[in-house]
């Protein structure tokens, strides 16, 4: 037996008190508030039944920091994480890009913590993680923190790197002022980006799991406009997942949930409630 990797503690948030549990991981560079709206819309769906848990991965948000980056890893602190907020029940477990691997890979590596599997925009493959985020990674550390004064002239050094204004600020929220810090230390990167910069390639792998499956129920929501997922990743989907089903939902890309969340929940209600 491959022993557990040592797990890192993780900050989460949660929304709702209902029954169920339904765990959220999210993708590089994000926290666990991302979820927050779509979280919220599920509860209101039904707050006696939903309970969502954002949890912030490894390296992430106010979670803890480790020395390298391993898709076994992150799933052994989810699985603590889980068994945490849910000691006595199976929890529905959804993760969006990188968060997606983790999630795939916490259902391999402990099925029975797991009710359901949800995965956004990501397939078991190696992914373009690297190639989309590698530019995105160099203007973060491009970024003169010694210097800087306010978060307004932070988004304009950043412009030049990452023009889309939506992208930066996805990025920016990770940036965090101590005013009781001294001069010149005042901003700060709440991310660990000198690990994620350095391992990035790493978030693009996909570990070896040939041989593996879990033959729980599992939604599959892709973004017809997004570049994360094509129709040969299919098969490798099904081999490790079953019972897979496939929703592609239209105008979304990458980021289904923050491009169609009205119709993200509307998919996610309804397979959970169907499981």
């Amino acid at each position: 037996m491959t022993p557990t990797p040592a797990t890192t503690e993780l900050h989460a948030t949660t929304i709702g008190n209902g029954a169920e549990t339904v765990v959220w991981c999210h993708g590089v560079f994000g926290q666990g508030k991302n979820f927050t709206r779509v979280a919220k819309d599920l509860v209101a769906t039904d707050r006696d039944r939903w309970r969502c848990v954002l949890l912030d991965l490894p390296n992430h948000g106010r979670s803890g920091w480790t020395s390298e980056i391993s898709y076994p890893q992150m799933a052994a602190s989810v699985a603590r994480s889980i068994r945490e907020h849910s000691p006595d029940r199976p929890v529905h477990l959804l993760g969006h890009s990188m968060g997606g691997k983790v999630a795939m890979r916490t259902a391999l590596d402990f099925p029975e913590l797991l009710a359901s599997l949800v995965v956004v925009d990501m397939a078991p493959v190696v992914s373009p993680l690297n190639l989309r985020f590698d530019p995105l990674t160099r203007a973060m550390e491009a970024l003169d923190l010694s210097s800087l004064r306010t978060r307004t002239q932070a988004e304009a050094q950043m412009s030049v790197g990452v023009p889309d204004p939506v992208i930066r600020q996805f990025l920016l929220q990770n940036l965090r002022h101590d005013v009781h810090a001294p001069a010149g230390h005042q901003w700060h990167w709440q991310m660990n980006l000198d690990l994620l910069a350095s391992q990035m390639d790493q978030v693009a792998q996909w570990p070896d799991t040939r041989g593996r499956h879990w033959d729980g129920p599992v939604l599959w929501i892709s973004g017809e406009d997004s570049h994360y997922v094509h129709p040969e990743h299919q098969a490798a989907m099904a081999a490790l997942f079953p019972r897979v089903q496939r929703v592609r939902v239209k105008n979304a890309g990458h980021w289904v949930h923050a491009d169609q969340p009205e119709v993200f929940v509307q998919v996610l209600h309804r397979f959970l409630e169907n499981v």
